[in-house]
């Protein structure tokens, strides 16, 4: 198959694929979430919940009913506007994170300088790691991912641009007899 007889395949079905392409995406998405058990506590149920909505929605995109477009259309915005709530969350819990690491190694420090006040554990954890075992002070490092909840708006955009360049079928259909 040339380029030019797989490109003619594509292009009339590319936002069928590109809506594909998002049902995967949301599906990818769950089991991630699923596998970092972001669905147990608070605020992780929305962005869990939201990444199965946006599972169904993409898959009703495929729809041609012109009212079930229309909805689905308007809740995948909705559901964009989900993963930029879920941005400004993980961005407050790693502020909140990086201030209570700060006030640990603020403690550390105020007791490394009174060795008398030092606890044994104190003394375990300077020689794990502290200014005492050599490798100075510790870096925070975050694991809450600021962009992750990012994906969930892409891939509803996404899908909602697929919906539009895809119309309905019945003018797809009557555009490839010509």
């Amino acid at each position: 198959m040339t380029l030019t007889r797989l490109s003619r395949t594509v292009q009339p079905r590319f936002p069928d694929l590109v809506l594909g392409a998002c049902v995967l995406g949301f599906a990818f998405l769950a089991v991630e979430l699923s596998l970092e058990n972001h669905y147990r506590q608070g605020t992780q149920i929305i962005g869990f919940s939201a990444t199965l909505v946006g599972l169904v929605l993409s898959l009703l995109a495929f729809s041609n009913a012109a009212r079930v477009r229309t909805v689905v259309l308007v809740l995948l915005g909705l559901l964009a506007l989900t993963g930029l709530y879920g941005l400004i969350e993980h961005r407050e819990t790693r502020t909140e994170d990086a201030a209570k690491f700060a006030q640990r190694q603020a403690q550390t420090t105020s007791a490394q300088t009174s060795p008398a006040q030092t606890s044994p554990t104190q003394t375990a954890a300077q020689g794990a790691g502290g200014a005492e075992g050599g490798s100075g002070p510790r870096v925070f490092r975050s694991n809450i991912p600021v962009l992750s909840p990012l994906s969930l708006s892409g891939l509803a955009g996404l899908a909602m641009i697929s919906m539009l360049a895809r119309g309905n079928s019945g003018e797809r259909r009557r555009s490839c007899r010509l």
